[in-house]
């Protein structure tokens, strides 16, 4: 498309155009209308300011109410067998080994394989980890693939092959998990992997490669808790969540001399992530693998049902390469709805005539721009809220990475808005691929070359994505006071001043993410 030199630049960033036809074929659909667009951001600032007025003195850790699942007597004998972790990953397995002999042998195109990995799984994961928490990683299939391979069995965990050698000190962080998620994001969008089926085969043989590596050379389960994006992603997200995994009771853990949980024995295996079951007060780390209910000698593990949140609630551990993870994840999610609106083919366009940029440069210049920026931005709240709390008690640092956990709830939340809106418009595309699921021109189940509606009415995917972004903002909100409360000791004046840069930010986050979905979209895995 040829841009006029008299055209201003407001206009060809975002002035109208034919989104339609600079997309190709695929379905766009509409944004949510403007008024329910402005009603959003009005609620997001009303919202911010009654709760700053009327919950600025809470703060510190609160008890919950909980229920053990495992007091479930058929339940608790379940998960104690040693086939349980092999029965919960099956069903993976399975689905994980299809989509593979689809991408590599089935069309390129017309295939399953990505429908289940990108339409499905990819978008239907953000709602497992709020419903379950970190339920994908006890069904994972590469976890799976690296214990039959280490223990040379499909029952036993117990790791019989490998060096065992310790994870690096530099690297005993999730650095590497962060890296892994922007290069596949890279990798996702910029080489429109989402609409090929040998793509998405080749990155899941990637990814249990890369599993199984780490696996036979180092110690535990080293690639999930540091290097695997999914589980790190899902591990923020599942401090939400409404499941735990915790101590029964912290009295016969400090009594047990044993340690099985953490040591292992010779018939079970320890904690792949070295966890304590005892200090586990969070869900960020714990995959739910069950190790620990086998081996504790004294059935002291419980499998908890919670309320939401409580995780975020008590924290007051703020970690560096947690809080930067927390604000990629928010970049990188508002990052996938841009790159499907009309304005991201503008910025294209322009970057592209003006700098004589090629493709691949200039989305990789938006991306990093994308995802440094917020980071840059949040850190500029921080320091004015550093500045406007007049102490310096609390460090910059210390307001950043302690405000950074208030992200993860608006960013949980317009995850899911984005995900409504893919799961619920193309969900049912799968329906057809059943019947004929590699493009051979199979009709298996009647289902093959028909057209089916979409499993909700676009006005209720808009209300759904609409009450996420609200809520997800009402619950950061939450958060950050409490934060401001736990850094300044409920004094009223430091707490008020250093949450209006902050809050100022957030209501800004949450507003792009409002602005996101009252774009046009294109649909990348419309068939």
């Amino acid at each position: 498309m040829v841009i006029a030199e008299s055209e201003s630049w407001l206009g060809r960033w975002c002035g109208p155009a034919s989104f339609r036809s600079a997309v190709g074929d695929g379905t766009v659909n509409d944004g949510i209308p403007t008024w329910m667009g402005v009603a959003g951001i009005i609620a997001i600032i009303l919202a911010s300011h009654l709760i700053v007025h009327f919950r600025r003195k809470r703060s510190g850790r609160s008890s919950y109410e909980t229920i053990n699942l495992l007091r479930f007597r058929p339940l608790n004998a379940l998960v104690k067998k040693s086939w349980f972790p092999l029965m919960m990953q099956s069903s993976a397995l399975l689905l994980f080994l299809l989509v593979i002999t689809a991408g590599l042998i089935g069309h390129e195109t017309n295939n399953i394989g990505p429908v289940i990995t990108w339409t499905w799984w990819w978008v239907l994961l953000i709602f497992l980890v709020l419903g379950f928490g970190k339920a994908f990683c006890m069904v994972c299939p590469w976890e799976a693939v690296t214990s039959m391979v280490t223990s040379l069995s499909l029952k036993s965990r117990v790791k019989k092959l490998g060096y065992e050698k310790p994870w690096p000190k530099w690297a005993r962080n999730i650095y590497p998990a962060i890296l892994f998620f922007v290069v596949l994001t890279w990798f996702e969008l910029g080489r429109d992997v989402t609409r090929s089926a040998s793509m998405t085969a080749i990155l899941a043989m990637l990814m249990v490669a890369m599993a199984v590596m780490v696996g036979i050379v180092y110690e535990k389960r080293a690639f999930c808790r540091y290097g695997c994006l999914v589980g790190r992603v899902s591990g923020l997200y599942a401090m939400f969540a409404p499941v735990e995994l915790r101590a029964a009771s912290a009295e016969v853990c400090a009594g047990c001399r044993t340690k099985d949980c953490y040591k292992g024995t010779e018939t079970t295996t320890s904690c792949p992530t070295s966890l304590f079951p005892s200090k586990v007060d969070e869900n960020t780390y714990c995959t739910l693998c069950t190790e620990c209910v086998r081996s504790c000698p004294h059935d002291n593990i419980a499998i908890n049902v919670r309320p939401f949140g409580v995780d975020l609630e008590r924290k007051e551990r703020f970690k560096w390469d947690e809080a930067i993870l927390a604000i990629v994840l928010l970049s990188l999610t508002s990052f996938h709805g841009l790159t499907m609106t009309p304005q991201w083919v503008r910025m294209n366009q322009v970057l592209r005539a003006e700098f004589n940029l090629g493709a691949s440069a200039c989305f990789t210049l938006l991306m990093a721009l994308v995802v440094l920026l917020p980071i840059l931005l949040f850190w500029v709240a921080a320091k004015l809220a550093y500045r406007f709390a007049g102490t310096e008690r609390v460090s910059v640092s210390r307001i950043f990475r302690a405000f950074a956990y208030s992200l993860v709830p608006i960013a949980l939340f317009y995850h899911l808005a984005h995900n409504c809106m893919h799961f619920f418009t193309e969900g049912q595309h799968i329906i057809p691929l059943l019947s004929d699921p590699f493009g051979f021109g199979w009709d298996l189940f009647g289902t093959a070359g028909r057209s089916y509606p979409p499993i909700l009415s676009v006005s209720t995917i808009w209300v759904l994505q609409i009450l996420c972004i609200v809520i997800g903002h009402v619950y950061g909100v939450v958060l950050a006071d409490r934060y401001a409360n736990q850094l300044y000791d409920r004094q009223s004046k430091p707490v008020f001043k250093s949450l209006l840069p902050l809050l100022a930010t957030m209501i800004l986050y949450s507003s792009f993410s409002v602005w996101l979905v009252m774009q046009p979209m294109d649909m990348r895995s419309a068939m």
